[in-house]
Parts: structure tokens; sequence; C-alpha cells
């Protein structure tokens, strides 16, 4: 336990500065494992602790973190993860260390990190923050009518765990410029990346702005050049991504429209995030079957409708499809619509209703619709209902199709952001999420038991307490998705800010 002392220690002294300094710390131990894995109950502690000192343009932060399991052949770790130096005065951006920077609209590059995310891989099973920086150096300088950026360094694979040396082997040179005019700009992106020998030139263009007061727009195409491809080249051997959206809205009413082409785009160890142009929902279900993209061939549209029928009242309609053609013409199609309204000023209610399928995951449909409500009861406290249920299809090739079901329920009591319990229970007679490895028969159906509490005595501190069992699954976020594994046993949790 020694490990983490050093944390706990800087949090014992009054934080004086003659600057700011700003503390962020979050710490979770679990106790217990995936269901059906041995040793059933692993002890596990992970620990996050980051510090960031500004004064006048000067500003440096340092993140630590720690893992520590006594019953795991994982291996344990104390790090310094990232660190960083960034100079801001009068449009000029110097950084050095780790950082996150997106070039565009993140089809050639893109950094991001998912706050309060704890990431485990199933393989490795090593704990790690959620997110994906760049090490190396960085300049930047901004105007009123232009802007540049200039950067260099290594890119991380989050995939691979903190333990590895090797999560830092992809070299990247880029820079951009981008030009103002009005309200419009344009610019252009361009990129050198070195990764296992390979060295590949792309090069971006985009455009976006306001092409009148409700109407605004987007467009850029990347693409690889060098000796073998030329810019403009859409053949099959091609390297290519094209991104363009549009969007209409006035008081009460909106819509936009996206379409994607990503052609051979998987580049480097995987850094490239462009938009994902599938709906990213908070419903429990309906998240955990996104559509996760596949770069290497799929093309694709979005469109998104919302208007406000009466007052207080908001319905969403949104259907997106996308093809990948990377071995057969696979699809996957979404059609969604949601109504979400404020009665009697006490009662929130949302109701939805999904028909989707992605013939990747051999699921050719689902079906899936819930309703959330919420009542106020005066004074902090209320209390929340939610239910969701789903119909799944799945066929696998030369095989008969089988129906399964999932079901979501939760009830929760809340004293405004001060306390909340919050029981939770879900239902699956899906073989994959209910059978159980370790044991000889293959179980057919599953419940998951939850109970989580959380308690924020103050502005700085949160807790968080979960016991039973926990699904796991796909969970997007930001247009970032990433597999959350099942648990059971109980969970502690406790983020300070300072």
């Amino acid at each position: 336990m020694a490990r983490f002392v050093i944390p706990i220690l800087l949090l014992s002294f009054p934080l004086k500065t003659l600057g700011q300094l700003s503390l962020y710390h979050l710490a979770e131990y679990q106790h217990g494992n995936i269901p059906g894995t041995e040793p059933e109950n692993l002890n596990t502690l992970y620990d996050q602790f980051s510090l960031q000192y500004r004064w006048k343009p000067l500003k440096a932060s340092l993140r630590i973190e720690q893992f520590y399991s006594p019953d795991s052949l994982s291996g344990d770790y104390q790090k310094i993860s990232q660190f960083m130096l960034n100079y801001r005065r009068r449009g000029l951006d110097i950084k050095l260390g780790n950082y996150y920077e997106t070039l565009g609209k993140g089809l050639l590059f893109r950094g991001y990190e998912i706050s309060n995310a704890v990431y485990e891989d199933q393989v490795y099973r090593v704990k790690q923050g959620f997110y994906k920086d760049f090490l190396g150096a960085y300049a930047g300088y901004t105007d009123q009518w232009f802007s540049v950026k200039a950067l260099t360094g290594k890119m991380l694979n989050n995939q691979l765990p903190i333990t590895s040396d090797k999560r830092r082997e992809n070299y990247i040179n880029a820079g951009e410029a981008q030009g103002f005019y009005k309200s419009f700009y344009f610019g252009s992106v361009v990129m050198n990346s070195v990764f296992n020998d390979m060295t590949q030139n792309f090069l971006s263009l985009y455009t976006g702005g306001s092409v009148a007061q409700n109407i605004s727009y987007y467009g850029e195409y990347a693409s690889a050049v060098g000796s073998d491809q030329s810019y403009f080249n859409t053949s099959m051997d091609s390297q290519y991504g094209a991104y363009f959206n549009v969007t209409y809205s006035i008081p009460g009413f909106g819509i936009s429209a996206e379409l994607k082409d990503y052609h051979n785009f998987f580049i480097g160890s995987g850094f490239s995030d462009p938009p994902t142009l599938v709906k990213e929902h908070s419903y429990r279900l309906l998240n955990r079957s996104t559509h996760v993209p596949d770069l290497n061939n799929e093309s694709g549209y979005q469109v998104e409708l919302f208007f406000a029928p009466a007052d207080q009242q908001l319905i969403t309609v949104n259907h997106s499809r996308t093809i990948n053609k990377l071995y057969d013409n696979f699809s996957s199609f979404e059609y969604f619509v949601e109504w979400y309204a404020t009665l009697c000023k006490s009662n929130q209610l949302k109701l939805f209703a999904d028909y989707s399928g992605d013939e990747i995951r051999f699921e050719p449909e689902r079906y899936t619709t819930g309703i959330y409500y919420t009542h106020y009861l005066g004074s902090e406290w209320s209390l929340s209902f939610e239910s969701e249920a789903q119909w799944l299809k799945r066929q696998f090739p030369n095989s008969a199709a089988s129906m399964y079901h999932n079901l979501f329920g939760s009830l929760a009591v809340n004293m405004s952001t001060t306390f909340s319990a919050t029981f939770v229970l879900e239902y699956t007679d899906d073989p994959v999420a209910a059978d159980r490895s370790n044991t000889a028969e293959i179980e057919t159906s599953h419940f998951f038991p939850g109970l989580s509490l959380s308690y924020r005595p103050d502005r700085r501190n949160i807790l968080q307490l979960f016991a039973g069992e926990r699904r796991g699954g796909p969970a997007c976020t930001a247009g970032i998705c990433y597999e959350v594994l099942d648990f059971k046993g109980i969970e502690l949790r406790w983020i300070l800010k300072l």
C-alpha cells in the first residue's frame, strides 16, 4: 500500500500557491471478478492522481496512475503516465509532453479522454484511464484571419496495457492551416505517419461555416498521397475518408443530415477517429447495441429531426444506415423516435421506440422500447423509474434465426445532487451474455441485480458504491466506443476535485 501514500500525503496539506493549483483524484477498489472467472473474489485497486498548475500564461500538469492486485497475475504498476508544459499568450499556443489535439473533424487525427472512465481489457486485465493522447511537441497560432498548427511525436495505442512498451510506436508529423472569411472557414491538414516501418503521407481539405442565419455546414475529404496514389483517387486500392454535414435550425425545429465514406481508412495504429454517423444513446440497451464503424470500407448517412409540438415537449426522430463492402454488402440501420415532456411541473416523461439491425454482428433485426419517468416530490427529493425491453433476432450463415430478449429496469431515489440510491435489474436469455465459461452446461438465461449508491457531501467529493452483478458490453461516449467487462462483487469509487 506504500505506492498510494504520495497522493494521500499531498491531499493532507493546504494548497496555497502563487498561481492556481487544481487537483483530480480517482480511486476505484473492486472485490469480485468477471462471473465465471477465477479467482472469484479478486481484489484490485486503481488510482489516478492529476495535478494542474497555472501561473499567468504558463500551465503545467502531471498524472500518476497506479494499479495493485495481490490476487492477479496481470502485474502491478506505478507510472507517471502524463506530463505537460503549456504556454499560451496572445494567440500563441505551445505544448510539450502529453496533450490532446484534433485536426479538422478527426478524420486524420483525434485525441480524446473519457472522464471518470477506467478501462480494463479482458486479455490483459490491467486497469488504466481511458484516453488517447499525443506525446511530443505542439505549436499553434490563431488570430481573427487565420490559424496554424504543427505537431510532432508519438500517438498512444490505448488498446494495449499501460505496462506495455509498445504503446507508442506510431510516429506522426502533422500540420494544419485554416483561414477565416466572414462566416466561412477553409482549412487543410498534412500528415506523415510512420508505423511498423511503413511510411504514409496524407492530405485533407475542409470547409465549413454558415450559408444563412439558420443553415450551417461542414465538409472534409482526406486521402493518402504519394507515388502510388493521387489525392482524388477513389479506386478499390485507394485510401481515403469523406465526411459532410448540413444543419438547419430555428426555435422549436431543427434537422441535420450527414454523409460518410471511409475506404481502407484504418491508419497506422488506429489513431484517427472520424465521425461515426450513428445515434449515440444514453439508454442502456440502445447504447450497448451501437454500431461501431469499420473504417476499412464503410459508407452511409444519418438524418436527425427534432421539433417541439407544444410547450415543454420535444420529439426527436433519427435514421441512419451504413453499408460495409469489405467482405460482402453488410448493412446496419436504425430508426429511432423519442418523446420528452414535462407534465404539471413535477413530472418528466420520456418514451422511445427503436428498430435497428447490424449484419456484421449477425443481428438483422432489433426492436427496443422504453419508458423513463421522474416525479419530483418537492424540496430536493425525487423518484425515478426506468424500463427498457429489447427483442433481438440473431442469424448466423447457414443456420436458422433465433429470437432473444433483453430487459432492463431501475428504481432510484434521489436527493438533489447530494444522494441517490438505485436498484437495477437486467435479464437476458441471449446465451452470448448468459452462458458462463466455467460450467459444463450452457446457461440460457441470466439475471443481473445490482444496487448503486452515490453520495456527494460537498462539491469536491463524490463517493460511489456498487454491489451486485453488472452486465458489460460496448459503451459509447462522445463518438468513442469501448468494451466494459461484466462484473460481480463490490465496487467502491472516490472522486475528488480541488
